[in-house]
Parts: structure tokens; sequence; C-alpha cells
């Protein structure tokens, strides 16, 4: 095997000895270029893949942290300004539980960990204190795990609970939002700010929560938690979504009947996001039912009687019967009290429903097959029209102007047509580069041939022997083919003039060693027989 190796490696050097000065430099070029790339692609392989290891840190916890890598020796890189922390993606869970025994990372604004450093002297009002503290820590540290929030700060104002306290004291909180270069607030982040903070403190109301951004603004106020700049934009989206949803419907029929591009609808609509409830009550009577009270009273007199009154009616004689004593009295009263049921109905109204719509169409009267009186017809139906409630419907048909849209078609024409002449241009460029790069590979190839030609050319011919020659013109370990078709056998050569006959035949061997292989082939084959009869 070493014997091997070093013949091969004999063989590549003496190729490379033969090469020309400018060969000899692009070789070397070459293998210095692919060493260089291997060493560079090695190392870029051994690199190691990186993992977050903690994110959306404070500063002072990515101090800390990087402080406890450095001390264990672990490789770290920074991202997103120093609050995203990487490491080897191999060592990320090990590098958590290590940072979790050393504490870390820490919250620079307290959290629960506060409550660690009490001891069994501290006072009940520091308790309470670090206990307020602790809360609003962790609130912060939630808030901040909303996507654009950068910090939070959070402010609890929670009445003392003792026995002059009525009820009438109900604690309140305060939220300040810094939010991440270029991100934006939305009304669905603020309700989510005031429902977490209000849900996280005994007794406090989203009501009693306020809510604002580092510029100022006031995003959710006291008494309605969708009110200042969230609640404007919640109501503004919440009606341009329903105008947007309607329209789109709209555009969609309209493109069907009469073709892309011949309408064009807008819809503007007022929604009601009142809070209503309607209580009503009906007394109902089931017939065949019992009485719950009744009460009668029944009298009757009959009979003649004089001057004088009536016993045990209390009425004079004049009222009872006439003067000559006779008379008749009946007196009969009755009170029920029946069983009625009462039907009580709540309804409450839900914000958002339509108070008015205002739906304006435009046709271009060039359109196929356009029908006012069927379009309109349609919309009305599809929309829900009511006029009652001083809905509108308009729609008018005028020619569209469409220069602007065949200008555009035909700058975008030109966009592509420029754009494909580039393509082409630099796909012929491209070619003529490889066209170039092969040219040259080629001529250098030639020339490495050419040249070795002409230096075998140059090169005077060494001594051969006669029989190493001959060996040489058969394959090794090979036997003699057997004879080929007689050929014109070349003219003896003449031995008694030295050394002439012997280059010529020197000369016949290497310019054509298959025809002298098959002559001295047929010599031997016809020689054999000669030798095994001599033998007998």
């Amino acid at each position: 095997m070493k014997t091997q190796a070093l013949g091969w490696i004999q063989k590549i050097w003496g190729d490379f000895k033969s090469f020309q000065p400018g060969q000899k430099v692009v070789t070397i070029v070459a293998v210095v270029g692919l060493v260089v790339g291997g060493i560079l692609f090695a190392s870029w392989k051994s690199q190691p893949n990186y993992s977050p290891l903690y994110s959306n840190l404070s500063a002072t916890d990515a101090a800390a942290v990087v402080q406890q890598l450095s001390d264990d020796k672990i490789p770290y890189q920074l991202a997103a300004g120093g609050a995203q922390i990487l490491v080897p993606q191999s060592v990320v869970y090990d590098t958590r539980l290590k940072m979790s025994a050393a504490g870390l990372p820490g919250s620079s604004s307290g959290g629960y960990a506060l409550l660690d450093k009490e001891g069994i002297t501290t006072s009940d009002f520091k308790q309470q204190v670090d206990f307020q503290r602790a809360v609003e820590g962790e609130l912060a540290k939630t808030i901040e795990a909303m996507d654009g929030v950068a910090q939070a700060s959070v402010h609890l104002a929670i009445p003392k609970q003792d026995v002059f306290n009525d009820g009438s004291k109900q604690p309140t909180a305060a939220v300040m939002l810094t939010m991440k270069p270029g991100a934006a607030i939305n009304a669905s982040q603020v309700q989510s700010v005031v429902y977490l903070v209000s849900s996280s403190v005994p007794q406090l109301t989203p009501d009693n929560v306020t809510v604002a951004d580092s510029a100022g603004k006031v995003l959710a106020a006291p008494g309605d938690n969708i009110t200042g700049v969230a609640g404007s934009d919640a109501r503004s989206q919440m009606t341009q979504d329903y105008n947007d949803r309607v329209a789109s419907s709209l555009q969609t029929m309209l493109n069907t009947a009469l073709g892309p591009g011949h309408a064009v609808v807008t819809v503007n609509s007022e929604l009601d996001f009142d809070h209503t409830s309607t209580t009503t009550q009906d007394y109902t009577y089931k017939p065949n039912t019992p009485p719950v009270w009744t009460d009668q009273q029944t009298e009757k007199y009959t009979g003649s009687q004089g001057a004088g009154g009536t016993m045990g009616t209390g009425q004079p004689a004049e009222v009872a019967g006439t003067a000559g004593g006779s008379g008749n009295y009946d007196k009969s009263s009755q009170t029920v009290s029946n069983a009625l049921g009462t039907v009580t109905q709540t309804v409450q109204n839900t914000p958002g429903a339509v108070k008015k719509l205002a739906v304006a169409v435009l046709l271009d009267k060039n359109a196929p097959n356009l029908n006012t009186a069927a379009i309109q017809s349609l919309v009305t139906s599809a929309v829900g029209l009511n006029t009652a409630r001083g809905d509108t419907l308009a729609i008018e048909a005028m020619a569209f102007d469409t220069s602007g849209e065949k200008a555009a078609a035909a700058q975008q024409a030109a966009a592509d047509k420029a754009a494909a002449a580039q393509a082409s241009a630099a796909q012929l460029n491209s070619w003529i580069k490889q066209g170039t790069i092969a040219g040259l590979i080629l001529l250098v190839f030639i020339g490495t041939i050419i040249a070795s030609k002409r230096r075998k050319k140059s090169q005077p011919d060494a001594p051969v022997d006669d029989v190493a020659l001959i060996t040489h013109a058969l394959p090794d370990g090979a036997l003699l083919p057997p004879p080929a078709p007689r050929r014109p056998e070349p003219e003896p050569m003449v031995v008694g003039d030295g050394g002439a006959g012997r280059r010529a035949l020197v000369a016949l061997a290497r310019e054509q060693p298959d025809d002298v292989a098959r002559v001295l082939s047929g010599w031997l084959g016809s020689a054999e027989p000669a030798r095994e009869g001599a033998n007998r």
C-alpha cells in the first residue's frame, strides 16, 4: 500500500514537472483555492448553532446573565439590541437550569421575589407595601410579554381594609405602556391589559383601570374600558368592517352581472353602540281558575208594617215600605279576587345594530346588459334597505373614464417589455461569459496537448533494446494472438550494414507496433511446429 501511494505521488509529481509555467501557476492556484475553501467550509461547519436562551430581558437582567455565562465559560451571542441572549443549541436547557439555580434572570421590577427577603421582624406595613410592589411587578412582567410592548409600569391604589371602610372606597389601577419602535397598540390589546389588571386585584373592576401610553394618550379611562383613543379606534374599526363587508358582497354580485370594472359600490353606515334594556310586564288570566278570595253580602225584607222603623234594617218606615205598611227590601253585594298570571320580559340590545345605511352604486353606461331597475331591486334586497329608519340608495349610470387604465396598461406593457429585454440581455451576457470561460479552458487544454507533443518531438530518442521494444509491443503476460491474414511483409533488412537495419526496425516498431506484433506472432507461430519436430 505504501509503495502504491509513493508510486502515485511520483507520477503526479512527474506530471506536474512536465507542465508549462502557466499550467503550473494555474494548478497551484486551484490547489490553494481548494485547500482554503475546505478549511473555510470545515470552520463554518464546526461552528455551533445558537438558540435563544432568554428574550425580552431588561438591561440589568441581561448584564447578570452575561456575567454568569462568562464565569461558566459558556459561549454566547447578543441579539435584539441586547435584550436576547443566544447560546449553543446543545446546552440551552442545561444553561437554563444553571441560571435558575443561580436565581437568574431576576426581575428589575421585583415581583414575588421581594417577599423572599422578608424576615420574622418585618412590620405589617412593610409586608403590605412589599406585597403590593410584588403584584405590580408581576403584572408588569405579564403585560410586557405582549407583542409590541417594550416596557410596562403598573401602579395600584388599594385602600386599607379596616372597620372604618364601609366599602365605598374601591381599589384603582393605572398602567403606563411603552411600545417598541414601529409597533402600535390596538383596542384588543388595551382591553386585555384592563382585564388582566382588574382580574388580578381583589374588588378591582375594569371601570377603575386607566391605561395610557408613553406619548400621553389615554387608551382606557375610568367608567368605560373602551373609551379614549382605543374606544374610538374600536368603533371606527367595527363600522369600517361592516361597510367593507356589505360593499364587497354587492361588488361581487355586480361584477358577476356586468363584468369586472363596470360598477363601483360605496357603503356608509351608522351603527348604534349604546347599551339598551327594555322590560315589559303583562298580566294574564286563565279561565276556570278558582278565585283567590270571595266576599258576598245579602239582605232581604218582605211583609207589611205600619208607621215606624223596621227592626234590624236601620231604615225608617218611609224607606222600608209605604205608609200603609206594605213593602219589599232586597240588598246583595259580592267581591271576588281572581288569580292573575304575570309575564315579565327583558330585552337587551347588543351594541353594533345598524341605525342608518347609505348605499351608492355607480354604473358604467357602456356595460353590456345594463338594467338599472333590476340592479336597484337587487341592491335593495341584498342590503335589507329600510326607508323607515332613514336608509338611502342612489344608483347612477355614466360613462367611465378608462384613460388612466389604458395608460397604466400601456406603462405596464412597456415595463414588462423592458424587463423581458433586460432578462434576455442578462441571459445573453451569461451565455457569453460561460462561452468565454469554456473557450479559455479549451484553449488551455489544446495548448497543453500541443506543447506536450512539441516537447516529445524535441527530445532525442533514447537507445531502445530490441527485445524490450518487441516485448512492449505486446500486452504484459498475454499470449500471442493468432496469426492474422498475411499482409505485404516489409522488405528484409540487411543486417550486415551495421546499425542502420536495427535503427530502421526500431523506427518501424515505434511507428507501427500493432503490425510488428502481428508479424512477429506469425513468425513465432510458424516456428513452433518446426521446433516440435526437431525435438522429436
